[in-house]
């Protein structure tokens, strides 16, 4: 069978001359683009104002980022620029640009598609120096200018546009769409005027608008009751005693000093409103919850409804949040099709991959407290970083941070420590470590390390997958505690692991005797007994991950139980391979960080245990860009020897960090 490469049929053709035609509405004064002139009626009422609001702001305070994954760096921070957006991970603010688009200003009147069912905007560009095309406006192509809007019968897709124009000019200039980014909401085959978010609302705010002139008339009329100048019984008024008893009772009026002389033989009255009438306001209340049931807020009216609770209300929210939500993303497609594509299109072509505009932060953002950062945290679920600091500074409303500690007050003389006791330090001094220089080498250590784990784990895999096959066969899962793995499984991730943590030892080292060259010159070569404990280290730490392996397999196996052999070992074949991928907090790239921070701990304890006795040593904390409280404390703590240190310090990292494992702490030799 050949793939059709052209059109037979057509989606719709609802255009004729100048008149966009929807079959689908059957209210003249709404079809486009009269209904251009209702929708800016019915958006000055009071809860359609509330609700288009209630809409429109909740969209522009969410976070509105280009995400550039896939694409290269450059071609997102031009897309990011021209659109004036900040970059996924990249949450702080950037300079203000005093040229291009404003992307909060842009998505103001993007957002008036709601209102209108569509709106558009014409796409301006200037080439700088450097041969590079950017945007450099969107600017607006309201509905009320536009008299036809074309598009192609056959496959629905947008063709341009015609405005309106006054002088001597009878017909606008054509748009292409190539020059357009045009957002049409809800839209059906061709019909790129849309669907207003006020279409569904259309008949209770007519009969609105209708009852609020018949409760304005009721209470002109009514309110006051109507002055009746009544014959007393027995009297026969001649007309002219009629005429001036008509005159008296037009003439009353209320107030502290009004008054009425009644002609002879008449009596004066107040007559109210007798009897029942319709009750207006009620009727006028229904309307309004009629209106806010047709966008999805009926949470509008719990305050003043009959009904409703709590609960009740929550599950309002959260059918409207799915809303905002829906309409978010459909701006940000409009925008990464229409606008993002074309930047990139200009600059590169069309084969070049483009950054999206994504949109987070509706509905589903957390209420972030220190109580919920300190157990993510302490779970391992989140990792300290800076960025994470510096978020939170700004969240809270806390001063930057300092790069330099302040110096705490000095104290009473230090008392003279005996071996092994540790005296804290009132000011704690500079460490002479290279910390950036160090973290790198971890981080790089870490990289190559899960890269290799990753290629070297299919024999894990295949076995242990062939393995919880042949226990669970038929059902039966008592072998699964004591699967066995074969060492010819393990043996190539035994290297990936020693060699890396060689690696990291031995950079460590070099770093350290670099640090210490003014107290001795240090050769940095590892021993063979710091070769040993790095080979047993990298054993355990297998041992460690296969155990989390096994364990993973298991789990799989009891979630398929009862199915067939080639069944389950795919089922955790596919789970541990996903397993074996690098993750930034995944148990590979967890144990093996962890494993490479003792290794340069290891490392830096060789260099240093050559140094001459009378050698003093320091606990830092610096290489942690967030210390909890347990590090900060100990920060600066002296010892008098290294023995004293490792004491209290194994590897150099403090037992008491709320981080655990995760602790960046060292011990380095106090210079001079």
């Amino acid at each position: 069978m050949s793939a059709p490469t052209s059109l037979l049929g057509m989606v719709d053709d609802r255009q004729f001359g100048t008149l966009v035609v929807d079959v689908y509405e059957h209210i003249p004064s709404l079809l486009y683009p009269a209904s251009v002139s209702v929708y800016s009626e019915m958006r000055t009422d009071s809860r359609l104002r509330a609700i288009i609001d209630g809409y429109a702001l909740q969209l522009r305070r969410a976070q509105w980022q280009l995400d550039g994954s896939g694409c290269r760096p450059e071609v997102t921070q031009l897309v990011a620029d021209c659109l004036g957006l900040n970059v996924v991970g990249q949450d702080r603010p950037s300079g203000f640009r005093r040229r291009g688009v404003s992307w909060n200003d842009h998505l103001r009147s993007a957002l008036l598609s709601q209102v209108f069912g569509h709106y558009a905007f014409e796409m301006q560009a200037e080439v700088d120096g450097d041969g590079r095309a950017r945007l450099a406006a969107l600017a607006e192509r309201i509905p009320a200018t536009i008299s036809n809007i074309h598009a192609d019968p056959r496959t629905g897709a947008l063709l341009g546009i015609d405005q309106q124009v006054t002088g001597l000019r009878r017909r606008g200039p054509q748009i292409p769409a190539d020059r357009l980014v045009f957002y049409s909401r809800n839209r059906e085959g061709a019909s790129w005027q849309g669907v207003s978010l006020l279409r569904a609302a259309y008949r209770p705010w007519l009969l609105k608008a209708e009852m609020l002139r018949v409760a304005a008339i009721m209470n002109r009329r009514w309110g006051a009751g109507v002055a009746v100048a009544e014959a007393l019984p027995g009297t026969n008024p001649t007309p002219g005693q009629l005429a001036e008893a008509q005159r008296m009772a037009s003439a009353a009026r209320a107030g502290d000093q009004a008054g009425a002389a009644v002609p002879p033989n008449f009596t004066m009255k107040i007559v109210g409103l007798t009897g029942s009438v319709p009750d207006t306001v009620a009727f006028i209340r229904f309307l309004n919850q009629e209106i806010a049931t047709s966008v999805l807020m009926p949470h509008l009216d719990l305050g003043t409804s009959e009904s409703g609770s709590r609960a009740l209300g929550t599950a309002f929210i959260d059918s409207w949040t799915l809303a905002l939500e829906s309409e978010a993303e459909s701006v940000a497609d409009a925008t990464t099709r229409q606008a993002a594509a074309r930047i990139v299109d200009w600059n590169w072509g069309e084969d070049e991959p483009v950054p999206r505009v994504v949109v987070s932060g509706i509905g589903s953002r957390r209420e972030v407290t220190a109580e919920s950062l300190q157990l993510l945290l302490n779970s391992g679920a989140l990792a300290a970083d800076p960025g994470l600091e510096a978020w939170v500074r700004r969240e809270y409303r806390l001063p930057e941070r300092q790069d330099a500690p302040k110096p705490l007050p000095a104290g009473p003389p230090a008392k003279v420590p005996a071996r092994g006791e540790a005296v804290a330090a009132a000011a704690p001094s500079q460490p002479p470590t290279d910390v950036e220089a160090l973290d790198a080498a971890h981080d790089q250590a870490v990289t190559e390390m899960t890269g290799r784990w990753q290629n070297a784990s299919g024999p894990l895999v295949t076995a242990l997958a062939a393995a919880v096959a042949a226990e669970t066969a038929g059902g039966a899962l008592a072998g699964l505690a004591g699967l066995a793995v074969p060492a010819s499984a393990t043996a190539a991730l035994t290297g990936v692991v020693s060699a890396g943590l060689l690696a990291a030892a031995t950079s460590a080292a070099a770093m350290t005797a670099v640090e210490v060259a003014p107290i001795r010159q240090v050769d940095a070569t590892l021993d063979a007994a710091t070769r040993a404990r790095l080979g047993d280290l990298a054993r355990g730490v297998v041992d460690l991950i296969v155990g989390g392996y096994r364990s993973a397999a298991s789990r799989v196996a009891m979630a398929h139980s009862g199915a067939d052999e080639g069944q389950v070992r795919a089922a955790v074949a596919d789970a541990l391979t996903d397993l074996s991928q690098p993750k930034s907090a995944g148990l590979v790239a967890g144990s093996l960080s962890d494993a490479a921070l003792t290794a340069q701990g290891v490392g830096r304890e060789q260099v240093l245990g050559a140094l001459p006795d009378g050698t003093r040593f320091k606990a830092g904390e610096t290489r942690d860009k967030n210390t909890c409280v347990a590090c900060r404390e100990a920060d600066g703590t002296e010892y008098p020897s290294l023995d004293g240190a490792l004491a209290a310090r194994p590897t150099g990292r403090n037992p008491a960090c709320a981080g655990g494992l995760r602790c960046r702490g060292f011990i380095y030799a106090l210079v001079g």
